[in-house]
Order: structure tokens, then sequence, then C-alpha cells
């Protein structure tokens, strides 16, 4: 289904896909599709007689879902990403996965400041010092410290929420 992040949750502004399989390996079909407008489209409208064998042949939907539109498929490999603000600019897709399974791990990112009452939620809670947001770091990202299975739920989230107040100097809050 095609969609934009922003649409749905106006605090995603960027959006990330990690892959952690290979196409033609372990799935097959399940490209991930940027769906953008089509620039000859725009250019000089649409001309009815340069439809191709393959056009001929599509479903009405298909045909709908191409219309005026500059589809471009990245194919997935283990390890690879995707990372792409999450407006309208860039309006995308994934193609129905015909066998095997797919393996990717979505992440939303947001610029909005995380209100202070969020923080009291978190096991850590705000960094007070750049000890404290190296530590952050370490725990959030590599989980050295021991935790029950909610924990790493809420260690995820945490760093969502987190990581744009981890990435600035303190002087500037």
């Amino acid at each position: 289904t095609l969609n934009t992040e922003e649409a749905t949750h106006a605090g995603y502004h960027y959006s990330c896909v990690l892959y952690l399989s290979t196409q033609g390996e372990d799935f097959e079909g399940g490209n991930f599709v940027f769906n953008d407008p089509d620039d000859l489209m725009l250019d000089c409208g649409e001309d009815m007689d340069m439809i191709d064998e393959e056009e001929a042949n599509m479903s009405l939907e298909e045909s709908i879902r191409r219309a005026g539109r500059d589809l471009k498929p990245f194919h997935p490999t283990r390890g690879a990403a995707v990372i792409f603000s999450s407006g309208w600019e860039n309006m995308h897709e994934v193609e129905k996965i015909t066998s095997g399974v797919r393996f990717a791990v979505p992440c939303f990112f947001t610029t909005c400041p995380v209100p202070d009452a969020a923080y009291d939620q978190m096991m850590v809670g705000k960094p007070k010092n750049d000890i404290d947001i190296a530590d952050d770091w370490l725990h959030l990202l590599l989980a050295h410290r021991k935790e029950e299975p909610m924990q790493s739920v809420g260690r995820v989230k945490e760093l969502l929420m987190k990581w744009h107040y981890l990435c600035t100097p303190l002087s500037e809050h």
C-alpha cells in the first residue's frame, strides 16, 4: 500500500528500514519502491501512443498505480538500509512477497523535543552531562545492563525518543 509516515504520524520526520534478509536468497518479491511523479508526464502530458506491451498487459489496478508515476525499486539485501525523510516527497510501498520471509527493522525519528514528563517514564531519564550521554548510547545501543524482555522494548522506545537529544551537545539544550 502506497504510504508516507507523516500522513499517519505527524511526529515522524525521518524513516529508515534496515534489512536483515536478502531478496533472491531469503525471499522473492518484496521490493521497496519509491513512487515519485513522472517528470516526463509533468513536462509534456501523457502520450497515449507510447503504450508498450508491458503496459498493455497490466491490470486496471496496476495501470492506475503507475499512471503519471516513476517507480524506483530498491532490491533489499542483508545489512542494507533505506533512509529518507518521512513526508509526501517520499511516498513509498513494498511490493508483495511471493515466497520466503523478508525480515526488516523499520525505524522512525522525530525532530520534536521530548516533553520533560516523558523522561520520567524512562529507565535512566534525561542525561545531565556528557558522561550520561555516552552511557545512554552504550546502554541503548548495546544493552549492556541486565534487563527483562519488556525492559528491552522500553530501551528501544527510549532510544527512538532520545536520539536527537543524545546527538546534540548539552550546551545547546
